[in-house]
């Protein structure tokens, strides 16, 4: 299960995250009440992708990936 879930963000981060025609922003986020970061991706204010992560560490991995 871990697979399919890793692969499809893959997917997800491949189609939207690196667009060149549309400049993406993201937001980053952190919840005291849930202990996690909110990790947002907006393509015209449009919430493209949205995921939340334990630390920051693996929300750099993500950028740096598709940076």
């Amino acid at each position: 299960m871990d697979n399919i879930i890793k692969n499809l963000k893959q997917l997800i981060m491949n189609n939207y995250f690196s667009t060149e025609k549309h400049p993406n922003k993201f937001e980053i986020m952190f919840s005291n009440k849930f202990k996690m970061y909110d990790f947002t991706i907006l393509n015209n204010n449009k919430v493209i992708y949205h995921y939340h992560f334990k630390n920051l560490k693996d929300i750099n991995k993500l950028i740096q990936k598709y940076k």
